[in-house]
């Protein structure tokens, strides 16, 4: 239920004419393929009917209009377009050669789009699911009381099944691997602008030191780890540092800072944690160490 929930939640982006992403890729992939696929049936069909069938040629020139224009129209026209195609090919093909071929099939390509493009609210890739799912049923219904227009031999059958079946997977697996592999460097680009942020918000920006939100990060960390092990804190300032900016200004303030922060860079060798806590003081967390 709570899959399904956060699935409601989700906010999607404004839909416009000059998308660019990795469901547009998926959907060039997959209309390029599509037409192939056309082709390979219209030949297909005539071969084993033994007379022209001219449905996958129509079909075919509205997908390489669309094909064209691809880039010139948005996204959920697009997707409604290859709803069209894709439902107006499988009621034609299912009704005339029977639901045995597996016609029925290209229609998870449909699920596919629906679901993976980002500009649809839930609420209507919910509705475009139903449509699909009752069509299918509807063509499993009606070919169960009614003979296809074409009556097909058993190896016109098997053969017309295998093109189908091994097309929806070429195309299925070709866009899967399109989403997949934007999805992943989507996400490894995220965490990679993430740790930045992180790094960022807990560096001093002049000294580079860690700041106060990572110190105390570092230290709780070893608290936690080590409930038990001994560690000293220290804290110390520089002496009369007004003076050194009044008299020679702050960017000879700056400097001191940088360089002593070299200093302790070089004492500390690894060994301990040196935070700019703030102004001109430092904060010192120096774990498995005594008083002494």
């Amino acid at each position: 239920m709570k899959l399904f929930l956060e699935f409601f939640r989700q906010k999607v982006p404004k839909n416009t004419r000059d998308t660019r992403s990795f469901y547009q890729h998926a959907v060039k992939l997959n209309d390029q393929m599509l037409a192939i696929y056309f082709v390979v049936s219209f030949l297909l069909v005539s071969y084993t009917a033994k007379r022209l069938f001219w449905p996958p040629i129509v079909f075919l020139a509205v997908l390489l209009f669309k094909l064209y224009r691809i880039d010139k129209i948005s996204a959920r026209l697009n997707l409604l377009l290859n709803v069209l195609i894709i439902c107006g090919w499988t009621v034609w093909y299912v009704i005339t050669f029977g639901w045995g071929i597996g016609g029925q099939h290209m229609l998870i390509l449909l699920i596919q789009q629906v679901f993976f493009c980002l500009y649809e609210p839930p609420f209507f890739k919910l509705i475009y699911f139903l449509l699909l799912l009752s069509l299918r049923l509807f063509l499993f219904y009606y070919t169960s009381y009614h003979e296809p227009l074409v009556v097909l031999d058993s190896f016109s059958q098997f053969l017309m099944q295998t093109v189908n079946t091994v097309s929806l997977f070429i195309i299925v697996a070709s866009c899967c691997i399109v989403y997949s592999t934007n999805l992943q460097d989507t996400e490894r680009q995220l965490l990679l602008h993430n740790e930045q942020l992180q790094q960022q918000a807990e560096t001093d920006p002049l000294t580079r030191l860690i700041n106060r939100r990572g110190f105390m990060d570092i230290m709780n960390r070893y608290v936690a780890d080590h409930p038990d092990a001994m560690y000293c804190i220290a804290i110390a300032d520089i002496d009369f540092f007004k003076r050194v900016n009044d008299t020679y200004g702050h960017n000879c303030g700056d400097y001191t800072l940088v360089k002593l922060t070299e200093l302790f860079a070089e004492h500390s060798m690894g060994k301990y944690t040196v935070c700019r806590w703030g102004g001109e003081e430092f904060c010192f967390f120096i774990p498995a160490m005594n008083l002494d």
